[in-house]
Parts: structure tokens; sequence; C-alpha cells
């Protein structure tokens, strides 16, 4: 890739050293199987729970499906709230498994109105909730942490994805009662794509094996056998994981919590920088893991997004209707301030050429200022 550097929402960039001296391991063999478990331990660790965690060859969506074929019969009621694309991603994978689904859809970047979520759960009583930690479209963080401080009694089964959301936000899946937890590689582990992996509580597994016609390659109980040796039940991305292991380690030995306070410094100071840039948050409640920013009129995103790739920045543009009115940025995990400052100089010399308004000097002070230290914590 030489000097390009990839700050898009996910797969985010992964280091160079991330790839040098992997091991040529067979994936039934000791030192293999030793990989998985530390990477399930980790993981275990970084999501806050005793659940067993079960790693798939796939991307996030895999281990969505997974979770709605394992856990759902033809007819259950679920209710999906949606603040985006992959809110509504949700609604459609429980679609295809014959659900009865429900969706409490926000209005793309409003903040969720938790008191709406709270009446329709008390309303519907629906059998399954499934919703988006951080919305990747919009780059909305959902109040997690406040919802499950404000449902009481018996609750539905909670299904959460945490793709976008791992390693940059708070995630307490014990304490906050979440059955299944869902995440992938690409994000924040800063790995290449093609591992996603479910966190499956207590409840949630007693649910599985129901569906007359069963699952075969997404099926947690043969992942759950396959796990006790140390096993994925099929051949895995071993590469890829090979990476996740390595970042998980470094992680781990950082401290998760500081690692998650580095994300929201970063993130908070790059949101500010790109205030001076005649750009603003389309996300009312923006997450540390995505920035979705508004451009302003006469900048196309596409012109953006060539200008940024000619000084080495590959960001990405909107989705569905946000289309060219959108840039959307993620560093996760692996970029120091003198990688910021360059992102800002190329945004705002993008700007700059459609005839915005930028004061990429006081951008980046907003970044110097933030004092983030280094970020490329993947060591070969």
């Amino acid at each position: 890739m030489g000097d390009t550097v990839i700050v898009s929402p996910g797969p985010v960039h992964v280091a160079p050293e991330a790839w040098k001296n992997l091991q040529a391991l067979h994936h039934r063999s000791g030192e293999f199987r030793n990989i998985v478990r530390e990477c399930r331990s980790a993981l275990q660790e970084l999501l806050h729970t005793s659940s067993p965690v079960y790693l798939l060859t796939s991307s996030g969506t895999g281990a969505m499906e997974a979770a709605v074929a394992n856990v759902t019969v033809p007819g259950s009621r679920v209710l999906v709230v949606s603040g985006g694309k992959f809110g509504r991603r949700w609604a459609e994978i429980f679609d295809a498994y014959e659900c009865r689904t429900s969706v409490l859809r926000f209005e793309d970047g409003a903040a969720i109105d938790v008191d709406s979520v709270v009446e329709r759960i008390d309303r519907e009583r629906p059998e399954f909730v499934a919703l988006t930690h951080v919305e990747s479209s919009t780059g909305l963080l959902f109040p997690l942490r406040e919802l499950s401080r404000r449902l009481r009694g018996e609750r539905s089964i909670m299904i959460v994805d945490a793709i976008s959301s791992l390693g940059a936000e708070d995630f307490l899946m014990d304490e906050w009662r979440i059955d299944v937890a869902i995440g992938a590689s690409q994000k924040s582990l800063a790995a290449p794509p093609g591992v996603s992996f479910a966190a499956v509580g207590k409840r949630a597994l007693g649910l599985v094996g129901r569906r007359s016609k069963g699952v075969y390659y997404f099926d947690f109980n043969r992942a759950g056998l396959a796990a006790v040796g140390g096993d994925t039940p099929f051949t895995p991305a071993i590469g890829t994981i090979q990476i996740m292991h390595r970042s998980l380690r470094s992680m781990r030995a950082l401290g998760f919590d500081k690692v998650i306070l580095r994300h929201r410094t970063a993130s908070g100071a790059f949101l500010r920088a790109a205030g001076h840039l005649s750009l603003e948050s389309f996300a009312k409640n923006p997450s540390s893991a995505v920035q979705v920013l508004v451009l302003p009129r006469g900048c196309p995103g596409e012109r953006v997004l060539a200008g940024l790739a000619r000084q080495g920045f590959v960001a990405a543009d909107g989705q569905d209707d946000l289309r060219g009115r959108v840039v959307r940025t993620g560093f996760l995990g692996l970029h120091g301030p003198k990688t910021l400052e360059r992102l800002v100089s190329a945004l705002g010399g993008a700007l700059r050429e459609c005839g915005a308004a930028a004061d990429v000097a006081a951008a980046m002070a907003e970044i110097r200022d933030a004092n983030l230290g280094d970020f490329s914590w993947i060591k070969a």
C-alpha cells in the first residue's frame, strides 16, 4: 500500500509491522489452539463478560446472522431499534429467518430517545431486542448503559451489534445484562476483515437448537464443542486471527481502559478540529469510533475523497441517502498525532479546493493540544 493510510470506519488500517513474521501454522496445531484460547480470553476481558466467545470466519454480518439463526425460531417476536443502515440490517436478517419483526426507527443521526425505547419494549413485550451500539453509517452512539439501567424485571433477550464500538467505547456485557454481543476483527482490533465473534450468555445459550431445520456452519453448539479443545469448528482465517491476537495482546498489556480513553480523546480532538474546517458531526451523540462529517455546500463527497486520496488517505463516502453529503472517518487503534495532523491538513486542503473556509492551523492545534501520544500498539 506504500504510504497510503486507510482512515475509513472499517476495515481500518493494518500496520505494516502487523504482517511481519506471521507463523506458518496449521489450525489444528497446539500453537494455534493457544492463540485461539488467548483471543477468547482477551475478548472476554474487553467485553467484561464470563460468557463464552465463539470465533467465526466471516464479516461481522455473519456473526449477526449466526445470532439470529441460533436463538430465534420462525414467529419469534422481535423489536429492532434502528438509527441507521446497520440497525435496519438487523431487521432484514430477522425477516430472513421468518421472525415477527417490529422496528422502532429514529431519524438517521438523531439522538436515541431512551424513553421511547423503554415505552415500546413495555408495550410490545418482545422476546428479543436488537440494536447497534455504534451506527457506523451515521457515527451515532446508542446510549446502551442508560437503556440497561432503565429496563427492570423480566427482560427481553438483548442482542447488540458491537462491531464498531468494541475497543473504542465502554462495553460491560454482564453488568448491562446483554445476552449476545457481536464483534469483528477489522475495527478497533486493527486486523484484516474475515473474523467475527459472538459472546453468548446463558439465557441465549438456552435457546440454541430450537430450529427444526437447524443451523450448520454458524451453529453455536458446534462452536462450543470445538472451543473446549481450543478449536474452531471449521477452517478459520489463520493469518487474521494471528494479527488480531497480536493486537489484543498489546491492548491488554497497555490496559483496555486506556485504549478506550485514547480513542475518546483522539475522536474528540478530531471533531473539534473539524469544526475549524467548516465541518460538523452528523450524529447528535457522536461515537469515539466513527466520525461522520457533514460537508459544506459546494463540496461533494467524491471531490473531497479524491482530494484526500491525492494526499495518501482513504476515507469513506456516505451510505444510501448520505452519499455525497458526508465524509466518514475512523482511525481505530493505529494512528498517532502526526498521522491525524496530516489528515487534518489534507482534509482542509480538499475543502479549500471546493471554496470552503478552512482554518487548518487552528484545526491542527486541536490535535496537538490533545497530547495523544502513540496509537500504534501492534508490534511484530
